[in-house]
């Protein structure tokens, strides 16, 4: 059974499997983090921002979130790059 070329592959199912496993990872990551840290004690140099501790959770996830998708988006470039590299290397 050949696996699909890179170009075959639909740009929606790419999408989801950077996706997908991001905000997975930002779940845990976020869940994680806040059990070790009080989002009031992450605040710099003191300073009063009225802030409550679920706006704080939110930003702490698309942090995490957007740090997972570079992540998996990576994953995703170097796959596709292999498989192209590894397409030529057979037709030749």
């Amino acid at each position: 059974m050949n696996a699909p070329l890179p170009e075959e592959i639909p740009r929606i199912q790419k999408a989801i499997s950077v996706l997908w496993p991001s905000f997975a990872t930002a779940i845990v990551a976020t869940g994680l983090f806040f059990s070790a840290f009080n989002p009031r004690d992450l605040i710099p140099f003191n300073l009063d921002i009225d802030i409550s501790p679920l706006a704080a959770y939110s930003i702490g996830f698309f942090i995490f979130w957007l740090l997972a998708i570079v992540s998996s988006y990576g994953t995703l470039y170097f796959t596709i790059s292999n498989c192209r590299f590894l397409k030529r290397q057979q037709g030749n």
